[in-house]
């Protein structure tokens, strides 16, 4: 990675995200359903990290071979600090928001709105820690506020380094296609979407992945 490079970039993204237009809010009745789906997740996060052999740990350890697998995210839901929890709620919203105006604009296959939905995802994490005073950087570095993910969705997917970390937009697009269809009579496009299109829920089970940081 030419870290120069590599910095112009992540500079150009973020003059991007902050000229383009946020997200409108959501209803009252939908950010409960974000809030609760967002801890849902989280729980299920959890859950999946412990049968891979994570325990809590201060920092993050993704190397077997560097010692026991960490992560500082491996405790319930109240116990995490506000701002992570604002963090995936908000994650969880930009959701219901990108579906409204995707499922609303024009017929999408599963792949490509689940495509769209992770670009989107990204764009609001990336647009939310930017207003936080966080920046790019090749090592992530949590009490500096650095994240080497402070780059486009399509860079961290064409970087074998970084394309792991787009698993987290991936699966929470997914999951939330998946559970909303259930809110039928709260979200009724996603269940005429379905119904226009071959996809099935019992097609595929898909596990929850936590952002690192």
């Amino acid at each position: 990675m030419n870290t120069q490079n590599t910095m112009e970039k992540a500079l150009r993204y973020a003059e991007e995200l902050t000229m383009k237009e946020a997200l409108g809010e959501l209803t009252p009745e939908l950010k409960e359903i974000a809030a609760s789906k967002a801890q849902a997740s989280h729980k299920g996060w959890l859950a999946g990290k412990a049968e891979k052999g994570y325990v809590y740990g201060p920092t993050t350890n993704d190397d077997p071979a560097a010692g026991p697998l960490t992560n500082c995210n491996m405790v319930a839901w109240d116990e995490l600090d506000e701002e992570t929890r604002q963090a995936n709620v908000a994650n969880a919203e930009a959701v219901i928001k990108l579906m409204q105006t995707e499922l609303g604009a024009r017929f999408v296959s599963f792949t490509d709105l689940v495509r769209k939905l992770a670009v989107g995802i990204h764009d609001e994490w990336c647009r939310d820690r930017l207003a936080k005073g966080w920046k790019w950087g090749p090592v992530t570095d949590k009490a500096n506020k650095v994240h080497r993910d402070l780059l486009p969705f399509e860079d961290l997917l064409a970087d074998p380094a970084l394309a792991g970390d787009c698993d987290y937009d991936v699966n929470t697009a997914k999951e939330f296609l998946i559970s909303l269809i259930t809110e039928a009579d709260i979200f009724p496009a996603v269940s005429i979407w379905a119904s226009t299109t071959a996809f099935s829920t019992k097609k595929r089970i898909f596990a929850p992945v936590k952002r690192r940081g």
